[in-house]
């Protein structure tokens, strides 16, 4: 327990050093939704502005009250139980980089390692691997569970005379939820901890406002990264990290009803997801799918 709280006490050190930083971070009890709020910040606020031009504000909530995810559906949080967050980074230029589909799987590994990182620092129970599963999601994958969601990444874009905005929005169950999803089709919940753990109780808002402060870091450096180099900066990350890569899959075109098997052949340099599949008697050729639902089908 010594040397939880020895860890605890560490990040927020940071978090506190961090109040000068290039990221704002606020904070609310309930708002509808993080996203929407921040999309809705006048144009002229910025933050602190960076010598390129691009700044960020980050709002962290204890609850939503509209959270969504892809395709309008709802998050649904308890609070406390979740980091519910979003980063702002409003931009001095209305071009985006080529390739900005793939950006939230860049997201995704980020928020990927930092998350293994401060579980570690937490509970020797948090040893299982995080994936990511196009186009947005972090999973687990076990043989009792197969694939379980832990969390989501919701990005949007705006434009406004010469400047660009750009949201990303994150969900991390903490603790696993008490009441299952109403959507049939959703992935099991997993969380990043269990009610077992020791560290349950110190999830506090001081505990989510310094991972929050070190996950505005992280993503606002991957979108450094990406406005620089791409998506190609993130390649290694992802590949090691595609849930997807080399197993056999169910997939559904966007607006289709009907699912066809696939094989997952990993994310393209557009951040497209390839597969290999053999659609109504044809010979089996690779394809990119832009937009659609997938699951795995076999672990």
């Amino acid at each position: 327990m010594q040397a939880i709280i020895e860890s605890m006490t560490k990040i927020q050190a940071y978090a506190a050093a961090q109040q000068t930083s290039e990221v704002v971070v606020r904070w609310e009890p309930e708002v509808d939704s993080t996203n929407a709020r921040l999309l809705l910040e006048p144009w002229h606020h910025a933050g602190p502005e960076r010598a390129d031009g691009v700044s960020a504000i980050c709002l962290l909530a204890d609850h939503q009250s509209a959270g969504r995810g892809r395709h309008r559906k709802r998050w649904h949080d308890e609070p406390g139980a979740c980091l519910l967050m979003s980063l702002l980074i409003d931009r001095n230029k209305a071009a985006w980089p080529e390739g900005l589909a793939g950006f939230s799987l860049a997201c995704a590994a980020a928020v990927a390692q930092r998350l293994e990182s401060q579980a570690c620092l937490l509970s020797a129970k948090a040893n299982s691997k995080l994936w990511l599963k196009w186009p947005n999601d972090l999973v687990r994958l076990t043989q009792e569970k197969g694939l379980s969601k832990l969390a989501g990444i919701l990005i949007e874009t705006r434009q406004h005379a010469g400047q660009s905005r750009l949201v990303i929005g994150l969900g991390v169950n903490l603790l696993l939820p008490q009441m299952p999803s109403a959507d049939p089709q959703a992935l099991p919940a997993d969380a990043l901890f269990s009610v077992g753990d020791s560290v349950a109780h110190l999830l506090d808002r001081d505990w989510r406002m310094a991972l929050a402060k070190y996950v505005s870091q992280d993503l606002l450096q991957c979108w450094i990264d990406f406005e620089r180099h791409g998506l190609a900066a993130f390649t290694s990350l992802i590949e090691t990290r595609d849930v997807l890569r080399d197993r056999r899959l169910l997939v559904q075109d966007e607006g289709q009803e009907d699912w066809f098997e696939a094989l997952g052949q990993g994310i393209d340099d557009r951040g497209y997801l390839r597969i290999l599949s053999q659609r109504s008697g044809r010979l089996p050729s690779l394809e990119t799918i832009h937009q659609g639902s997938v699951r795995l089908l076999s672990r």
